[in-house]
Order: structure tokens, then sequence, then C-alpha cells
């Protein structure tokens, strides 16, 4: 996405997942858990492959027992947003878990209402030359971005604003070179002013729902504003 110009302060009543992980409330946990669980499956199951040298059923018993601590509330004890970005402090909880799992020479159990995923497509892209954390931070950016289409596109279709969302899968979710706005406007019967001005705002909404994903995934307004940058290239201001 391209670089857009400063915000300013992101509003303080986003929720955070990674803070309601905390939660006294188990349903509150298990909510945020499948929020986090969307993003970290995949590229936590590409780290256990490569990094720990997990054949795949049990990689996936792994993830199983670990989202399983998470909302037990026992997982991500311990994270300091001031030393580490909570997508370091999971893949090194991963690790810590992993040891633990070992330990106790105990098998993880699948199932227990945790969101599964097929690894089909992660089993093909094991053999890329890179390192397990590059793996790990490439399928997270992978993942972030894919749900925050998921979440544009069905935001777009509440609104009646079918177009929009056509206009944002032709121009930015196809395979093929950008087409001409003269061209769309024509296969859809509109103008190319109503494409110009209707892909500006399924853009903005993306960016809407894009850094309200990242808030989620992040434990404080500075892990966020370096996220926001570092990922969609969007500067964020924030209070120090």
């Amino acid at each position: 996405m391209h670089t857009a110009p400063p915000m300013s302060q992101f509003p303080a009543t986003i929720p955070s997942a990674v803070r309601d992980l905390a939660s006294d409330d188990r349903a509150r946990r298990e909510r945020s858990m499948n929020t986090i669980a969307s993003v970290y499956w995949t590229p936590i199951y590409k780290y256990l492959r490569l990094r720990h040298g997990k054949p795949p059923a049990e990689a996936e018993d792994i993830l199983q027992s670990f989202f399983a601590r998470v909302v037990e509330g026992s997982a991500l004890q311990g994270h300091d947003p001031a030393r580490a970005r909570f997508r370091t402090f999971l893949r090194r909880s991963v690790d810590h878990h992993v040891i633990d799992v070992y330990r106790r020479q105990t098998a993880a159990r699948r199932g227990g209402g945790i969101p599964a995923v097929d690894v089909t497509d992660a089993e093909a892209e094991l053999a890329t030359p890179s390192t397990p954390e590059d793996i790990f931070d490439r399928e997270w950016l992978a993942r972030v971005v894919a749900l925050a289409v998921a979440r544009t596109l069905e935001a777009l279709a509440r609104r009646d604003k079918p177009i929009h969302a056509e206009l944002f899968r032709r121009f930015h979710l196809a395979d093929d070179d950008p087409p001409a706005y003269a061209q769309v406007a024509t296969e859809l019967g509109i103008t190319p002013t109503d494409v110009t001005n209707w892909l500006h705002v399924a853009r903005r909404e993306f960016r809407r729902v894009a850094l309200a994903l990242l808030r989620e995934l992040t434990a404080s307004a500075e892990e966020f504003a370096d996220e926001a940058r570092d990922v969609f290239g969007i500067v964020v201001a924030h209070e120090t």
C-alpha cells in the first residue's frame, strides 16, 4: 500500500486483543484469542516446522496446545511492550512452549475450539530459502493484510457499497496489472470520476480497518505506531 500522510493519535478506545488476553473474563480471552489465532496460526506453524523441525501432525498439535494455554491465560504472561513487540514475544513464547512440551513428554490434543487452518499451502512454501524468523514475519504480514482485506470488503458490503468493493478487488486484489480507469468505468456503468472517488473511499476504508486490526494486535500505543509505520508506511502520532 502507498505511504500515507501522518495521522493524529489513534483513538484509545479501539480494543486490543493483546490486552484482552490477560482479562479475567474467559469469554473475552477466547474472543481475543480467535483474533490472534487468525493472524498467527500459519506463521507459527511454519516456524515450528523450520525452527524446531516438527513434522506436520506434531506441529499442529503444538499449535493447538499453545493456543489452549493462551485461553487459560498461562502462555503469554510477562509480556513487556517496552522490551519487545508482541509478535516477537509470542514467537519466543512458542519456543518456550516447545521446550515445555518436550519436558512433559505429553501429546498435545487437537480440537478444543481453536480455529484450524489448512496448512497445505504452508507446507508448499517451506522450501523457500529464508530463516524461520523471516518466514514467521512474512507470513504474519500476509495474514494481517488478508484479514484486513476481508474485513474491508465486509464493511463495504454492510454499507451497501458493492461497486466500491469491486473497484478495490480489481485494483488491489487481481493478479494482473491494474486496469485503466476508463475501461473499468465502462464495464461497471459508471464514470471515470466515480472510479477515482469511489476507489479512494475503498482505500480509505482499508486503511481504517487495517489500522484498527493492528491496534488489536499490539499492546501499546508505541508498538502500534511502530507496526503501522513498518507494515503500511503510515505515520501515526502517539504519546511518549
